[in-house]
């Protein structure tokens, strides 16, 4: 079989499954009946599906797993839906380096290099951004925690409950800190339904990797342990975070001088030399050909 006509036939089932995935898609839509569900839930449920058929190792699932947490995906069906999006976007991206290297080259092997070149590009894209994700919202956890510090200071001075000092602070960060407002808002219901609260922070503690909301849940599970004061301990940390935070500001201006060097050498003094030596240039030229005739020619 020639290479033309297999990728013919991986084209075809490329576009089979899109368009059943597409038909999928719109029954389920039409079955929601304008719930909202949207159509983010329904391509989530076929990326679930498919995803659902991606074999996968168990150490490698954890992984996954806690990347996922770390992102802020924490649904029991988070896992399928990535595996769903990376072999989608492995098999898109294949194709595509397969069917451009048919139009811009030769028939030959290269086409199946392309084909395993993109699929690989692929698998490893989805990781990085996932791995991308996850850092940024450690960061936005990271800016947005010494405001939630303080609030916290202020409710539990004031005479509320833990639990109530958290929920008021989630729903007072709603709209400019959602991210930190749902890992707060997370604490007391799971208190209130199951689990104890030192489980509960826990939990808070090992779905986070970032260092500060870590030493935050610490924090909260010596005062609960050992019943220290726990204004003066959130305190403390909201008065290093905010020297941590100004610190690392100072140096990332300071890093700004160096950062210039090279498009103000490699883009900007060019510019700056024509403009200035080219009028010299042309007049020395005109001089020097004036008074030397053809010599210089």
């Amino acid at each position: 079989m020639s290479p033309e006509v297999a990728l013919a036939g991986g084209f075809f089932l490329l576009v089979l499954a899109l368009v059943g995935g597409g038909g999928y898609w719109y029954l389920q839509r039409r079955e929601s009946n304008g719930q909202d569900d949207g159509a983010e839930r329904l391509l989530a449920g076929t990326l679930e599906a498919f995803g659902a058929a991606v074999p996968a190792r168990d150490s490698q699932a954890e992984r996954y797993r806690k990347l996922l947490r770390y992102a802020g995906f924490r649904r029991p069906e988070a896992l399928s839906i990535f595996y769903g999006a990376k072999a989608a976007t492995s098999v898109a991206l294949g194709t595509l380096a397969a069917v451009g290297s048919l139009l811009l080259t030769d028939a030959g092997v290269q086409w199946l290099v392309a084909l395993l070149a993109g699929g690989g590009l692929g698998y490893l894209l989805t990781d990085r951004v996932l791995v991308s994700l996850g850092n940024r919202r450690a960061e936005r956890l990271k800016r947005s925690l010494p405001l939630a510090l303080e609030l916290l200071v202020l409710a539990l001075e004031s005479g509320q409950s833990l639990d109530g000092a958290m929920l008021d602070t989630a729903r007072e960060l709603e709209s400019s800190h959602p991210d930190l407002a749902r890992e707060l808002a997370s604490v007391p219901p799971g208190i209130l339904s199951t689990r104890s609260r030192q489980d509960q922070l826990r939990q808070l503690l090992n779905q986070n990797k970032e260092p500060e909301i870590r030493r935050f849940a610490q924090v909260l599970l010596d005062s609960d342990r050992f019943g220290t004061s726990l204004a003066a301990a959130l305190r403390n940390q909201t008065r290093y975070l905010r020297t941590s935070l100004r610190q690392q500001a100072q140096e990332q201006a300071r890093k700004v001088s160096v950062k210039l060097v090279f498009p103000v050498f490699f883009l900007i003094f060019p510019a700056v030399l024509l403009v200035t030596l080219g009028p010299a240039v042309l007049q020395l030229m005109d001089s020097l050909q004036s008074g030397f005739g053809n010599v210089i020619r």
